[in-house]
């Protein structure tokens, strides 16, 4: 009785935002999915700041680019993307990419390369707040478009392989929607865009679906886009998708399992051990983008140095402490500076047993520092294994010994101790913080572990005063092994990513020469990337911990549900919801 409530009541969610859907396909079914938000941000790409409103855009805009879902990587031709190929110049630092012809707006307006100019002009103004504004524009130097509008050639600062996420970030808005022309760049009022009607009513648009309804706080009704061109079979077969507000995660999960929502991204870890039983529903699991460690100063923090940087922000091999003297060489941490000891710390982490507890096994162990779905990600390199004893003999062969019987080693009068910091509020991380504390005592290891206010934490990091610390790293998609400025001497900053001083001059240039490689050919990139995992590796520029896993979930009821990593809708305009 309870369940047929339920069903009900998500039948009477359906109805109502659908009025116009009977008339379109009565057979697709609706598609719900749960917000856990308490509301929506704007519907315009380049106004959207979270990831509630981004799922709701994502549907009804283009892309300059698309993704081979196989793959996860940008690719030619791919469906539902403006570009059906592109060209490089010899320096590396120019794309023209060539545009398909045959896609509308839905107001039968021609999508063409001024719509993203024009998307582009508005983040470069930096006056309608995008999260974009300082970062595409800083990296893009020129673009032209071609007199018929279906040439796009954009060129870039720098000859960097991360390029096509540059251009690709900007999503295409309906320019003759916002009276926009190109003799207008300089001129038009871009500060219109804020607050516009678009952000909660975009009436034109071109991607799979089209915005129907939407009651404030309660839900979002997406229909079909009949003008969309890529359709598989011809058309769009979901008769909508519905975007239903809930209170929080468990609640979500819990109206998942209920039947009220046919789709869950991410529910629960808690939760997904139960779906994966239920014979009525449909999961796939990913190993996904984000991913926790242990980040520590390999410098000393009794005097901290910072890279010194020339005039074209290189390191000059030479590190500077606040007050200004200059050195060859950087003093290093206590404990962290040697590798051996880092070694046996990683050595002595029992990464099962922290991924049952602190995400219910929901995790997947990192090597080095790739995802595990990364295409550069090196097949031959394996998780380093917990073995204590191989821990201990490590710290005993470093010198660390535990003469007074204490439990704790010391060594020329130091104790082996040190302070493990992460940011309040996180349980998954509070769990991992007191779980390491544990398991280093069985080596001899006091660690003083406690948490931080988060803007509070990254500034005792920049500072480089700090011993150790726990959090997380959380990848773009399409993923690009590039981590240059964690890895580098040159992000060694105040402010910068590299605040565990961690310096390698192979990484500095096989970070180089990664991130320039002619062509950009993933092929041709991976090797180098497998190269820099395994000195990372061998390193312990981290203590590696795991990447969190993905989870998608759909009812039995919803037929074409068949997701890649980081992509659980990449086929949506062939589902149908059959009951």
């Amino acid at each position: 009785m309870k369940r047929a409530l339920l069903l009900v009541v998500a039948f009477a969610l359906m109805v109502t935002p659908f009025a116009m859907v009977s008339a379109q396909d009565p057979e697709g079914g609706v598609i719900i999915e749960g917000n856990p938000s308490p509301t929506v941000g704007a519907l315009n790409p380049l106004r959207c700041n979270g990831t509630d409103c981004q799922r709701v855009y994502a549907f009804m805009f283009p892309s300059l680019l698309g993704v081979d879902p196989a793959t996860g990587n940008y690719a030619p031709g791919a469906a539902g993307a403006m570009a059906t190929d592109w060209s490089v110049s010899e320096d590396g630092k120019t794309y023209t990419y060539n545009l398909r012809n045959d896609w509308m707006w839905n107001d039968g307006e021609p999508l063409t390369a001024w719509d993203w100019a024009f998307a582009y002009e508005a983040v470069k103004s930096g006056v309608i707040e995008s999260s974009l504004s300082g970062y595409v524009d800083a990296r893009i130097e020129s673009y032209e478009v071609s007199e018929d509008g279906y040439t796009l050639t954009v060129t870039y600062t720098d000859a960097a392989c991360d390029v096509l996420s540059l251009a690709a970030f900007v999503t295409p808005l309906p320019a003759h929607h916002f009276g926009w022309t190109p003799d207008q760049a300089e001129s038009y009022d871009y500060a219109s865009l804020v607050g516009n009607e678009y952000d909660t009513n975009p009436t034109v648009t071109a991607g799979v679906f089209q915005f129907e309804s939407s009651q404030a706080g309660e839900r979002i009704a997406l229909v079909p886009n009949e003008t969309y061109p890529d359709a598989v079979e011809g058309g769009v077969k979901p008769a909508g998708w519905l975007y239903v507000n809930v209170p929080d995660q468990t609640v979500l999960a819990e109206r998942f399992l209920a039947g009220e929502l046919n789709v869950a991204d991410n529910p629960q870890n808690a939760y997904r051990a139960q779906i994966r039983e239920q014979e009525n529903l449909q999961y796939f699991d990913y190993a996904g983008n984000a991913w926790d460690y242990v980040g520590m100063n390999l410098g000393n923090p009794d005097n901290p140095q910072y890279a010194e940087l020339d005039d074209a922000s290189q390191f000059t091999g030479n590190w500077v402490d606040s007050q200004g003297n200059v050195s060859d060489t950087q003093e290093t941490h206590p404990i962290f500076g040697d590798v051996r000891v880092r070694r046996a710390l990683q050595m002595g982490i029992q990464i099962d047993e922290i991924m049952e507890k602190a995400v219910l096994g929901e995790g997947t162990v990192m090597a080095a520092n790739e995802l595990p779905t990364s295409w550069a990600l090196s097949p031959d390199l394996s998780p380093i294994p917990y073995d204590v004893e191989a821990a201990k003999a490590l710290l005993e062969e470093a010198g660390w010994v535990d003469s007074d019987g204490d439990g704790v080693r010391e060594k020329d009068g130091v104790k082996l101790e040190f302070e493990l910091l992460t940011n309040e509020g996180n349980g998954r991380r509070t769990q991992i913080g007191e779980l390491l504390q544990d398991q280093w005592s069985e080596l001899g290891v006091q660690v003083n572990f406690s948490t931080m206010e988060f803007n509070a934490l990254l500034e005792y990091m920049n500072s480089q005063t700090f011993d150790a610390y726990i959090l997380g790293w959380r990848n773009s998609f399409p993923v690009d092994p590039d981590q240059t400025g964690i890895f580098t001497s040159d992000g060694d900053l105040d402010g910068g990513n590299n605040n565990v001083s961690y310096s390698n001059p192979e990484i500095d240039r096989l970070m180089e020469e990664g991130r320039t490689v002619p062509g950009c050919a993933p092929a041709d990139r991976a090797p180098i990337y497998h190269q820099i995992q395994q000195i990372l590796q061998d390193d312990q520029a981290y203590l590696w911990l795991f990447a969190q896993n993905g989870f998608y979930a759909a009812n039995d009821a919803v037929q074409g549900f068949a997701p890649y990593p980081n992509q659980m809708y990449w086929n949506v305009d062939a589902w149908t919801v059959t009951q």
